[in-house]
């Protein structure tokens, strides 16, 4: 059983539980093993969403320190910045925020920044 629940990559829950009744049809005695490997499903599945839930906070996270920091970087040596920036700022990836944290010694004037965004 484990096998054949294992090799179906696409499987749904209504395929599962299509093939659970047809398993407790034939075999009465091993069905509470069906409901042990819903509960393996299931906790893999809640970890699975849950190592995906952490990684995308992490991403997210990290984005909104760069782009704050950038931000303040900018109006450092800069003086205010114009909403354009800042707007091109808050929708680049964090690549982008990286290698302008990296660059910002070198920068030398607000439009130079523009080049990041193209």
């Amino acid at each position: 059983m484990r096998y054949i629940f294992s090799s179906y990559n696409d499987m749904t829950r209504n395929d599962f539980e299509k093939i659970a009744k047809e398993i407790e049809k034939t075999f009465i005695e091993g069905s509470e093993n069906i409901m042990t490997l819903a509960d393996i499903f299931r906790k893999e599945g809640l970890e699975k969403g849950l190592e995906e839930g952490l990684e995308k906070g992490r991403k997210e996270g990290k984005k909104e320190v760069l782009t704050k920091s950038v931000i303040k970087l900018l109006t450092k040596k800069f003086g205010i910045l114009p909403n354009e920036i800042k707007n091109k700022i808050e929708t680049v990836d964090v690549a982008v925020l990286e290698i302008i944290v990296e660059d910002i010694l070198e920068i030398e004037s607000i439009d130079e920044v523009m080049k990041y965004f193209k």
